[in-house]
């Protein structure tokens, strides 16, 4: 029994489902199998300035606020998002890959740092420092995940992460999916509460044995 998160590392609404899934995974650690995808949201020409989306994000992130329980702090909110710099999922994309050949049973706290690094200390994930911080408490090699980060096939293979979420028909983000074994079943679209996860994967395991 396989569970796999894909999320993508500029979803407002996939830092609030993060934490809803580190849940999960720790009640279920020792009975299934996870794994957590990117989806590749904003990548080659839909990138854009952070300033763009200002507007959006300062009236939407009230509800993730409220809905959740995650905070978007002031770094964030007053700095980053008028600035100029550029939404872009690759790179933290690429970084969740380097991370995976590391230690893949922590990828998904990891992605969820990088998502508070974001959207409450106000650091841009297009700078290689922000790694170098992030990776620190995993005691990783500082020098060789930079190295890595730049590696042209840790890059087309992220992209071909992309790709397979792309095939599997899910465009909005986040999402979740139980691999039974036997077949693959949506189990969340959009922010998911922890009961009512737990639930719909109650209901597809009764399902899949069913069968």
């Amino acid at each position: 029994m396989r569970f796999i998160y894909v999320y993508d590392p500029l979803c407002g609404w996939c830092y609030g489902f993060t934490p809803v899934v580190m849940q999960f995974q720790q009640l279920h650690s020792g009975d299934m199998e996870f794994d957590i995808l990117s989806g590749g949201m904003i990548v080659g020409d839909n990138r854009h300035p952070f300033s763009t989306m200002t507007a959006y994000i300062q009236r939407e992130h009230t509800n993730v606020e409220e809905m959740t329980g995650v905070k978007f702090g002031p770094a964030f909110l007053e700095k980053l998002l008028p600035s100029e710099e550029m939404m872009d999922s690759e790179k933290p994309s690429v970084a969740l890959t380097v991370f995976k050949t590391y230690q893949p049973a922590n990828a998904i706290s990891f992605a969820h740092d990088m998502q508070h690094a974001l959207n409450y200390d106000g650091l841009s994930l297009n700078h290689d420092s922000t790694y170098r911080k992030l990776i620190q408490k995993f005691g990783l090699p500082e020098d060789e995940f930079i190295s890595r980060l730049h590696d042209e096939r840790l890059r087309y293979e992220t992209n071909q992460e992309f790709q397979l979420v792309q095939n599997w028909g899910i465009t909005g983000f986040p999402a979740a999916i139980l691999d039974t074994g036997k077949q693959l079943y949506l189990c969340a679209r959009g922010y998911t509460p922890l009961d009512r996860l737990q639930q719909t994967v109650d209901n597809i395991i009764q399902e899949s044995n069913r069968l």
